[in-house]
């Protein structure tokens, strides 16, 4: 919130009576711009807000108006966007004193005026005899004496305890309404009367804001702007299962206006970019939908056609979408930059939707048949333009039709290129594009990359589904039959189906035999990171054999070979190999883009958590919060569910538990949206133990060493221990997980351990995988060492149900 204090040489002719200054500060803290308004040398008679859409300026005035109300003053507001005086004349001013005037009919105030006075008074406020007010006189000298008029009625009002004549959404008044308030600025009313308004400044009255201005620089008057949000108010206003990266995108986009911030919040994502618009909830269309009630026929017309486009919008594309000729499209394009709806860029002649909600509520509220028309209108104009095929499959998404083979290849060409950009729209193109196929038609191939961004944005059975209806001419290609191996393993493994997903591994890897280096690299490196998931042995001359693959890949693609390959080093107790491994890794994939990074972020995750455990918690944050911010914008739910509980663990270990609980929850609503239960356990399993995130405050930070963390493991286990295990190690796990554990701490075998249990050895791989990754440790000594701290963990479990004679005979 921002004050323009006038200059304290020239002190202002009229004052803010200081009672009315003292209520409206109350309830404020005496140190913002509303305390500091009675530390001025002699306040105004008029308040100004002004401010964008959505930023908060009606909430300012009604806050004004409670604290005013309070002090005993009468208050009388009014909208210039009031929907029952649209068009009627001096609206504004009705709509604020229709009610204080009916109260006032029997009072000596309404009592008491001249019959002339009442006259000129009937052309601005309904009576009995004319309801409705008559408008500006043509004649300059009777506009004059209604306007004097109205000056002395405001003065009468207010010569009682004072009157607050509140004013919102100026910008939308009519010409009369601008006018006599233009007067009232110029010529204020005496008495105990103050003016507050709020307005937009981009759809001001230039007039009226060339006299606001003076009177901001004559001290007559006080502009407020609505607070810029602080984090701690923005992470007030969105869910508590939002993670703080998202939050800060969500802040940033919204440009810390709390109205965007609110409906950003409720649909769970950043509007704008080409995107189709994400459907608005119905407080928030509405509320949208307030600024196109102006807006004539050809306005709207122009503004829902826009709104196909995308947030930028080509105009000679725009005047095809919407089917209008040069002339109309200036006409609404004035129109619709008048009513800040759009407006120009700088250095190009292309238009933008002041907001994005704008955009989506323009597409809402066009009707879907006519949206269909205008989709295929720009599709076409895209087309004979040569555009991307992304930019064309936006529009032949939903307009193009079976038998259209170009539509088919632009769709499919545009499905891989956004593939891990928006793995969602890709899966839509791509089946769009397996519809409009036909039998005929059917290679495989739009199946092979629907079942990838299938399994990509987490629909892991319908993807596998799919992979399973390829045709055998396509899997016979070393390419297809690679990604088909590398997609069934993914989705297997994500599904809990660990023993097949390796069996089906294994068969791809010995039918590639010595072939293709790229593709043999993809298998191990898959391979791998399989064996970190569920902590099975990894030999070292497969760690050898993948990275001499790993030569044919690309940079970011060995980067992620190199993270797997430390990972795998620093489990094995290779700590020397595992730093120059996780320093390769580093490089590549720091120098990497976005759009590269993202298409290995398991590289990403295995980097940061081996950088943790080789004492870099600065490197492995930087690279969790990169990892974390790309799986969000791109709606990649798997991996925004590892990385969140990542985050998570890792602040937790710092004390940051209130953050912690916060990415706990939005790794279990990411896991959530997703086939995975083994993923939606662990996060369930985490936010159990984190608690909710609102109503735990931050315990305090463990100090961290200079070697990164050996300072914060000596700090946990110096911490006194309850009966149990300590929440912040073992607490985690679950009872069977548990049980592994002590046992692993007792130096026993996987194959030890499963006959003690009479479960499977590849089920003992499987939980002591999720035991590493919930404990964030890889190694079997780290998970000993924890252990070994929780004096209560070996009491939990008997001798006798421990250490009974199978496992004494191993």
């Amino acid at each position: 919130m921002t004050i323009d204090n006038q200059s304290p040489a020239d002190p202002p002719p009229t004052g803010l009576p200081r009672a009315f200054g003292r209520s409206f500060a109350r309830g404020h803290h005496q140190d913002g711009p509303l305390g500091r308004l009675l530390d001025l040398p002699a306040a105004a008679s008029v308040i100004e807000i002004r401010g964008e859409r959505w930023s908060g300026k009606s909430t300012l005035l009604a806050d004004l108006c409670r604290q005013a109300a309070d002090g005993g003053w009468t208050v009388a507001a009014g909208s210039g966007a009031a929907p029952s005086l649209h068009g009627v004349p001096f609206g504004l001013f009705v709509d604020a004193l229709d009610d204080v005037l009916t109260a006032s009919d029997d009072s000596d105030e309404a009592g008491g005026w001249p019959e002339e006075r009442s006259t000129l008074l009937s052309g601005v406020f309904p009576t009995p005899e004319q309801p409705l007010p008559q408008g500006l006189s043509g004649d300059p000298v009777g506009r004059y004496r209604t306007f004097r008029a109205t000056r002395q009625l405001l003065g009468s009002l207010g010569s009682s305890g004072g009157l607050l004549l509140v004013l919102d959404d100026v910008h939308r008044a009519d010409e009369a309404s601008v006018e006599l308030l233009s007067y009232l600025l110029v010529n204020p009313p005496a008495g105990s009367v103050v003016i507050a308004l709020a307005h937009r400044p981009r759809q001001a009255d230039h007039t009226l804001q060339s006299l606001l201005n003076q009177a901001v620089a004559d001290g007559r008057a006080h502009r407020l702007g609505p607070p810029r949000l602080t984090e701690e108010a923005a992470l007030a206003l969105l869910p508590e299962d939002i993670s703080r990266v998202q939050c800060e995108l969500m802040l940033a986009e919204s440009g810390h206006n709390p109205g965007l911030l609110k409906a950003f919040a409720a649909t769970r994502t950043v509007h704008g970019g080409d995107r189709a618009p994400v459907p608005l909830p119905l407080d928030v269309l509405t509320d949208c939908l307030r600024d196109f009630r102006t807006l004539s026929p050809l306005g709207r017309l122009v503004v829902q056609a826009a709104s196909v486009l995308g947030d930028t919008v080509d105009p000679d594309v725009l005047k095809d979408v919407a089917q209008i000729d040069d002339e109309q499209l200036r006409t609404a394009i004035d129109e619709l930059i008048r009513e800040d709806l759009l407006h120009t860029g700088r250095l190009s002649r292309r238009l933008r939707f002041s907001s994005p909600l704008l955009r989506a509520a323009a597409y809402q509220s066009a009707g879907p048949g006519w949206r269909l028309g205008a989709h295929d209108r720009a599709g076409r104009r895209l087309a004979r333009r040569d555009s991307g095929p992304v930019e064309q499959a936006r529009h032949l998404g939903h307009s193009a039709v079976m038998g259209d083979d170009d539509g088919v290849d632009v769709l499919r060409a545009a499905a891989a290129e956004i593939l891990w950009a928006d793995p969602g729209q890709a899966a839509t193109w791509a089946r769009t594009a397996l519809d409009l196929c036909g039998r005929t038609r059917d290679t495989g191939r739009e199946r092979l990359l629907l079942a990838a961004a299938l399994i990509a944005c987490g629909r892991l059975r319908d993807g596998l589904a799919m992979l399973e209806s390829l045709p055998q001419a396509l899997t016979a290609t070393c390419a297809a039959r690679t990604e088909t191996a590398v997609l069934e393993h993914t989705a297997l493994r994500f599904l809990g189906g660990h023993e097949e997903a390796g069996d089906r591994l294994e068969a791809a890897l010995e039918a590639a035999g010595d072939g293709c280096a790229e593709h043999r690299a993809l298998l191990l490196g898959t391979a791998l990171a399989g064996a970190l998931w569920t902590g099975r042995t990894w030999p070292d001359s497969r760690t050898a054999a993948l990275l001499d693959a790993a030569g044919a890949l690309p940079d970011t693609a060995r980067g992620r070979v190199c993270a797997l390959a430390a990972a795998a080093a620093v489990r094995a107790g290779a700590v020397e190999r595992a730093r120059t491994l996780a320093a390769e890794a580093a490089a590549l994939l720091d120098e990497a883009t976005d759009d590269e990074a993202a298409r290995h972020l398991d590289g990403l995750l295995h980097l940061a958590r081996t950088e943790s455990r080789l004492g870099s918690p600065e490197a492995a944050r930087a690279h969790r919060e990169r990892g974390l911010r790309l799986a969000e914008s791109r709606r990649l739910a798997l991996f925004v569910a590892q990385f969140a509980m990542d985050v998570a663990v890792a602040q937790e270990r710092r004390g940051e538990r209130r953050d912690a609980a916060r990415h706990a929850a939005a790794a279990a609503w990411a896991a959530a949206t997703t086939d995975s239960a083994p993923l939606l356990e662990d996060a369930r399993a985490l936010c159990e133990r984190l608690g909710p995130a609102g109503d735990r405050g931050p315990l305090r930070a463990l100090p961290t060493g200079p070697a990164g963390g050996t300072q914060e493991r000596k700090a946990e286990a110096a911490a006194p221990v309850a009966a149990g295990p300590p929440r912040s190690e073992l607490g985690s796990l679950s009872k069977r997980e548990l049980e592994i554990a002590v046992l692993v701490s007792s130096g026993r075998t996987n194959q030890q351990i499963a006959r003690a249990l009479a479960v499977s050895h590849k089920t003992v791989e499987t939980h002591l995988g999720r035991i590493f990754k919930k404990l964030i440790v890889s190694s079997r000594a780290e998970v000993a060492a924890m252990v070994g701290r929780s004096s209560g963990a070996r009491q939990r479990f008997s001798a006798d149900r421990l250490h009974g004679p199978a496992l004494q005979a191993g």
